[in-house]
């Protein structure tokens, strides 16, 4: 470990350092789990929509996707159509080298918009990489670590010299708006809290953002920043209470930062380029508690992107500590090594500290939406579904499902509707608007010791099972 550091010190040799750790740790899970991507979302979304992209364009995929941040799925589409690969293979390989990105920009932060010297941007960019709150991000948030890839490149060009750097910037902002709203809010509020606090440059800091802001401003009306976490209608891992978020918050806020917390509390100081960021990360994390009615929408998003101003506090604390020097050095290398270990583990799902269950935190890397030993039993139900739900049926499946459904339901959206819901809720809605489309078979896909009202099972494949609505039941 001490001939990394000591060899990072020569200036790009540091990024291919933090890049190929970041490739590696991400890598893990794919290779452990070699048929499918591993991700909630990856399975859900990124696949099945990927599988649409043959015969489309680049300015249908563009338009389908702008809601939903259009410049991850734009260059997914270019990927798919020079390569011919399939969507899982494309994105196994993705995960890994955003990871990687996503480090190299960090550590440019670190050292230009920072000012740190090599070895304290260096270590700063370990520990971000093997935390779990980063790597739950790369999971299956690609969107996300792309906007964050442009965000802290764009956040280390702030502190350069001569008004062309807004030019930069511009360009920067609007390609953080196309890949994620939510960051690209965090990059607006950046720039402008920057050039604020060093009270200058304001009027460029203002025009620079302008298109972005635009952009951000249309796609955030189409999803929404506010929500009523005060009770009821906002579904959270434990219950739809204002008591079950915040026992959301604070159980994410300490499977992600109870390790690195001591060192971002000793570390802590004010910076003009931080302090925008940390304020608003800070309002979107905890907002939910502190005024549920009129919160800020999806707190744990803004709680995992903590991450990344703790990783600079905490070495601020290091520093603190005198850690960067004489004999403590073994102890900095200690504590490099243990964090390195832990995200190795998380990674690999060989062991995890990660035990208190949350609506966002995973237990390791190595999941998907459903456990991989029930991928088969799945693909049995819709083979079922397949060769026997008469023309003109519609399938409920819940958020976990739905991917899979798309994928390996060969009948999916011909002759057989797929009907999707949210993740955790009640299929009440779907059934409902299919009801009301006049479907006169109606199935869903589910956990196979699990009972609905109306529906009986008519196909079980170990913890898989088929149910079919019973109001529409006929006799042969």
């Amino acid at each position: 470990m001490s001939l990394i550091i000591s060899t990072a010190k020569s200036g790009r040799l540091q990024y291919l350092w933090v890049f190929l750790a970041a490739v590696v740790v991400r890598a893990i899970p794919e290779l452990l789990v070699p048929l499918y991507p591993v991700g909630y979302e990856t399975i859900t979304w990124y696949a099945p929509i990927m599988m649409t992209f043959k015969g489309q364009t680049f300015a249908s995929v563009f338009q389908s996707t702008f809601m939903a941040g259009p410049l991850f799925y734009v260059l997914m589409w270019l990927v798919t159509t020079v390569t011919a690969a399939h969507p899982f293979v494309i994105l196994k390989v993705t995960a890994p080298l955003l990871y990687g990105g996503l480090a190299m920009s960090f550590l440019l932060f670190s050292k230009r918009g920072l000012k740190f010297d090599g070895k304290m941007a260096f270590v700063a960019t370990l520990l971000m990489v093997f935390q779990v709150a980063a790597l739950r991000e790369s999971w299956d948030r690609f969107r996300t670590v792309l906007a964050l890839v442009f965000l802290f490149v764009a956040l280390a060009s702030l502190r350069g010299n001569g008004r062309s750097r807004w030019a930069f910037v511009a360009i920067l902002a609007v390609l953080t708006a196309l890949s994620r709203e939510y960051v690209s809010i965090v990059l607006l509020v950046a720039v402008i809290g920057f050039a604020l606090l060093e009270r200058r440059d304001v009027l460029f800091s203002v025009v620079a953002v302008i298109p972005a802001l635009v952009l951000t401003a249309v796609i955030v009306s189409g999803v929404g920043l506010w929500w009523n976490y005060s009770g009821g209608g906002a579904p959270t891992f434990y219950s739809e209470t204002y008591l079950g978020v915040v026992l959301d918050v604070f159980l994410i806020f300490a499977v992600c930062f109870f390790p690195i917390v001591y060192f971002v509390f000793r570390g802590f100081k004010r910076d003009s380029l931080l302090d925008p960021v940390f304020a608003l990360l800070l309002l979107g994390s905890f907002s939910a508690v502190v005024f549920p009615w009129f919160a800020i929408r999806g707190y744990q998003r803004w709680l995992i992107l903590l991450v990344y101003p703790f990783s600079v506090y905490a070495v601020f604390g290091f520093e603190r500590l005198q850690l960067f020097s004489g004999r403590k050095v073994k102890t900095l290398i200690t504590i490099l090594l243990i964090f390195m270990l832990s995200g190795v583990g998380y990674a690999s799902g060989a062991f995890s500290y990660v035990v208190l269950p949350s609506s966002w935190v995973p237990p390791s890397l190595v999941r998907s939406s459903i456990e991989w030993d029930q991928v088969d039993d799945v693909k049995e139900a819709l083979g079922w579904l397949d060769g026997n739900a008469p023309a003109g049926s519609a399938l409920l499946t819940e958020e976990r499902f739905y991917g899979w459904t798309l994928m390996y339901l060969e009948r999916a959206n011909t002759d057989v509707k797929v009907v999707p819901y949210g993740g955790g809720a009640q299929p009440t809605s779907a059934l409902e608007q299919t009801l009301n489309d006049d479907f006169s078979w109606i199935y869903l896909i589910w956990y196979t010791d699990s009972s609905f009202d109306k529906f009986n099972l008519v196909y079980s494949q170990n913890n898989i099972s088929v149910f079919r609505y019973e109001s529409v039941f006929v006799s042969f």
